[in-house]
């Protein structure tokens, strides 16, 4: 597996682990040159999505394996953060339950490891077809896409990677729609985030289950922003948002207070994400 660095040596160590389907440059480059100028940055090229070296995806372990190895020597095991986003972001997860590199912050965007249940075979099928569609310039129909993750799905077909083999996107969509929690998971008492958009449904899902590992879990559902949207369309945004997540004191009960937030804003009445506007960096394009 390889990895691409960017940033002072100097400055604590950002793990990013890209999404499905896509690479890291892809997925990553800008907010990745953002990052760098506070932190050092490293981000995995995950196997059966490099264009730098020929290699298969096989699975969820592999990849693990794969990034504990660099971390291990080149890091002596230690980041100061892992962040993913999807797949990513699962990935991650397996990292924290294995237990073999240590981090103090775990950022986790749009995570899906509630499970799909039964349309697991269903969208293992359709997105292992048109994942090699896309990667062509085409797209599959947005009812289905949206369906699985929310509004906007179709405009990250810009940032699918179309280097896969047949065999890497047959195992990267059973991997990534099979995934659950291990039974094993280990708690984390660093502090930790989950992001997504109001309109994506299983990480909403995946944040609940989550908080029973995670005590200072804080949950942030981005209004009217769907699948991937906050990075590929506000990636300045993106990065502010992160940059205050990483450089936050831990606080205790955090999730506690975050449930106590949400029932405050039930009966409060409606507000912007962002107060009276969305900064310029986070507007939709017109």
């Amino acid at each position: 597996m390889n990895f691409l660095l960017c940033g002072s040596r100097s400055a604590p160590t950002v793990l990013l682990i890209h999404g499905m389907a896509s690479t890291a440059k892809l997925c990553y480059g800008e907010l990745a040159r953002l990052l760098g100028k506070r932190y050092r940055i490293i981000m995995a090229c995950l196997d059966g999505h490099d264009p730098y070296s020929f290699s298969e995806f096989k699975s969820i372990e592999k990849c693990c394996e794969g990034i504990e190895s660099y971390i291990r020597k080149r890091f002596d095991g230690k980041v100061f953060a892992v962040s993913g986003v999807m797949l990513g972001a699962d990935i991650a997860l397996e990292l924290l339950a294995r237990g073999n590199i240590s981090f103090e912050k775990l950022h986790l965007d749009t995570p899906c490891c509630a499970g799909f249940g039964i349309t697991k075979p269903v969208y293992s099928a359709l997105f292992g077809k048109g994942i090699s569609y896309m990667g062509k310039g085409h797209r599959l129909p947005e009812i289905a896409l949206d369906k699985a993750f929310g509004k906007g799905t179709r405009d990250c077909c810009r940032l699918i990677y179309g280097g896969m083999t047949e065999e890497s996107v047959k195992n990267v969509c059973s991997e990534f729609f099979g995934y659950k929690l291990p039974k094993d998971m280990k708690s984390f008492e660093g502090s930790a985030a989950v992001w997504c958009g109001s309109t994506e449904k299983k990480p909403q899902a995946s944040a609940h289950l989550l908080e029973k590992y995670m005590p200072e879990l804080g949950v942030r559902v981005f209004k009217d922003l769907g699948h991937g949207e906050l990075l590929r369309e506000h990636c300045r945004g993106y990065a502010r948002e992160l940059q205050k997540f990483l450089s936050a004191k831990p606080q205790h009960g955090s999730a506690v207070r975050e449930k106590e937030e949400k029932e405050e804003k039930k009966r409060a009445p409606k507000r912007k994400l962002f107060g009276k506007s969305k900064p310029k960096d986070l507007q939709r394009p017109k």
